[in-house]
This record gives structure tokens, sequence and C-alpha cells, in this order.
């Protein structure tokens, strides 16, 4: 289990078929999944030529997930995977208020609204990887977004220290690659 993986598999895209995830809570489930269990890199023709962690989260959200289709939300995300050793950015941000690997969410601690992954660091500057950025940055709707987002960006924080996305000034939260691995259980029951 390594923030390596997870920042491989971040940058490495989701599938775009039928286990494509629902939305960026499931992109980031789905990689944290790939870093944490190796052997969920795997394919096997059960997972439709990806990685068998994304044949895992699809069952996650059978179980777990509302909607029609059925799908993880914020709120799940919360109760379950970001329930603690989150802690609030807020602007300066220094060097440290964001290391790589670290899970990004956005909005209602209880209830976010968009969650990303850190990626790159490159002197003061922090890139964020994201699924479904189409609120937050104004990227893909409901697809991988292939361009990395400065979270460093001084014009995109408001006086009141909240993220200014593209849907409006949200609180930002970051989670460390240990602490939302800790909140993952091992026999993936919740």
């Amino acid at each position: 289990m390594s923030v390596n993986s997870l920042i491989v598999a971040a940058n490495g895209s989701v599938p775009g078929n039928i286990l494509k995830p629902h939305n960026c809570y499931e992109a980031v489930l789905g990689w944290l999944l790939m870093a944490k269990y190796p052997s969920l890199c795997n394919v096997d023709p059960l997972s439709h030529g990806v990685e068998k962690a994304w044949l895992t989260l699809r069952s996650l959200s059978e179980r777990y997930g509302e909607g029609a289709p059925k799908q993880l939300t914020g709120k799940w995300m919360s109760q379950n995977i970001y329930k603690q050793g989150y802690a609030r950015v807020q602007p300066p941000l220094n060097i440290g208020s964001m290391a790589l690997g670290d899970v990004l969410f956005m909005g209602n601690r209880a209830a976010p609204h968009h969650s990303m992954v850190v990626v790159q660091k490159k002197g003061i500057q922090v890139f964020a990887r994201g699924f479904n950025n189409a609120g937050a940055f104004g990227g893909p709707y409901m697809g991988w977004d292939p361009q990395l987002r400065d979270m460093s960006d001084a014009t995109r924080w408001d006086s009141q220290g909240r993220f200014k996305a593209n849907n409006g000034p949200a609180e930002l939260y970051s989670i460390s690659y240990n602490s939302v691995c800790q909140n993952i259980p091992d026999d993936l029951n919740f």
C-alpha cells in the first residue's frame, strides 16, 4: 500500500465500459482500492479488461449505493471513508497543508459534493486529479479529467477561506492517504 500507487491509479484514468464510476467518489474509491490492495490492479475475464478494483467498486455501490443506477454518495463516503483523519484546508496554503496522495473533498463535511486526489506538488503549487470535475473546475462532465487542477491558485479562494468552485464557494477538506486507507476496512464490510 503506497501513495505512489494511488497517484499512478489516479493518473491512469478510469474505465470507460460498464464498470465506469458513476461519480467522483466512486472514482476516488476505485483508485484507493487499487493502491491499498495491489491484487485489485490485476485484470481477469470477469473485470471486463480493466483492473479488478472497478468490479469491486461496482459491487460496493450495488450493496451500499443509492438511486438508479445505484451509486455511492458523498454522504456515504463521509460516513464510511472520510469519517476520521481529515482537516479543513484554508488559505494561505503552505507547502505542507496538502501532501501527495491526500484525498480532497469539498462542500458540507457530512455530505461533500466533490472529491479529488493530490497527485503532484511543484514548488508551492499543489495539483489534484479528479473525475467529473465539471462543477468544481468546468472540466469534463462524468469523465476523467486529463488536466491537473491547481488547488494552490490564490484566485480560487474567497475571503472566508472557501474554495471557489465553478458551482460556488465551498469548504475544502483534506484526508491523508494513510488515514483514508485505515478507514477502508480490510473485509470491505461497512
